[in-house]
């Protein structure tokens, strides 16, 4: 099979349409579409998703660009904004946040924006960072199959040469049959989609707080450590032993230390679950029941006489 699929669907002016832009939209808008019924059974404020529609973006977009020059492209780090020979202005690898994305520091973009969100906004309702978390995670599962999509229809992050049938000749990269690591990775995803989504439906009430977060975390990128096998090195990586490469490196620590947290410890502990099913209408009821049942404190002042 032949893939030759131009990447720009339309170009109106200086604009361009492309179905990675497309895709990617596709992943945010159903996920926007499934947050407020996500944050609400948490029990966290629905206006609350509305707002992280924003900010998880944002901090998975920087954080993705980043990571990518630190960890894949260092010598961007010194691409500065610059004039081309042409006397065109070219705004360099450094802040051009389009080029180059990470999947592994958008995850910790995401982290880190939604952990700026919660001292801001989420601390004043009584609710735990982890409860938010969670509650993120089930919703970001949205967009990473339509990402490796995208990925597919604009032939990049292609897989290692193959002899297979299903090989598929990438030709605006070369003409060597490969594997069509996207489309693996995108099926990889949908299940996990399903997974958290059952998951979620059953037994989202009668987990710790954070449990789900660390276990789909953990799985996401067990996922992706499984599917890098399977791709092409990306340069930095030429020549590492057993075919591992970046992603590997990136992907196995987090993997280990969510399963650690999930089968290790008491606090995010999957089993036993809690019962019975923890309450969530309101993240602050239980501390409001407290303080009003709560008897007074005697004084320990003494009047005088």
């Amino acid at each position: 099979m032949h893939w030759n699929i131009d990447p720009v669907i339309v170009t109106l002016g200086p604009l361009e349409l492309r179905y990675y832009g497309l895709f990617f939209a596709l992943g945010l808008l159903l996920a926007a579409r499934a947050a407020p019924e996500n944050f609400a059974s948490y029990g966290l404020p629905r206006e609350h998703a509305d707002r992280l529609i924003l900010w998880i973006p944002i901090g998975m977009l920087l954080g993705a660009h980043y990571f990518h020059l630190v960890f894949y492209q260092p010598e961007g780090l010194l691409d500065l904004p610059h004039f081309d020979a042409e006397g065109h202005f070219v705004l360099g690898s450094l802040f051009g946040l389009g080029s180059g994305l990470a999947s592994h520091g958008g995850a910790l973009g995401c982290v880190v924006a939604l952990y700026v969100f919660w001292r801001r906004h989420g601390r004043q309702t009584g609710a735990s960072f982890h409860r938010y978390a969670d509650a993120v995670m089930v919703t970001s599962v949205w967009v990473y199959p339509w990402v490796r999509l995208g990925n597919f229809f604009n032939s990049e992050i292609v897989g290692r040469p193959t002899d297979a049938p299903f090989g598929v000749v990438f030709d605006r990269f070369d003409d060597v049959p490969r594997h069509p690591v996207q489309l693996y990775e995108a099926l990889l995803y949908f299940a996990e989609l399903a997974l958290v989504l059952w998951a979620h439906r059953h037994y989202g009430r009668r987990l710790r707080d954070g449990t789900m977060f660390y276990a789909v975390l953990g799985l996401h990128f067990a996922l992706r450590f499984v599917a890098e096998f399977f791709k092409e090195s990306q340069g930095i990586d030429e020549g590492w032993p057993l075919h591992l490469n970046m992603g590997h490196v990136l992907s196995a620590p987090v993997t280990i230390v969510c399963a650690i947290l999930v089968f290790g410890t008491r606090r995010f502990a999957i089993f036993p679950l809690v019962t019975p099913p923890r309450n969530v209408d309101s993240p602050s009821a239980a501390s409001r029941a407290g303080s009003a049942t709560r008897k007074p404190r005697p004084s320990a002042r003494r009047e005088r006489t």
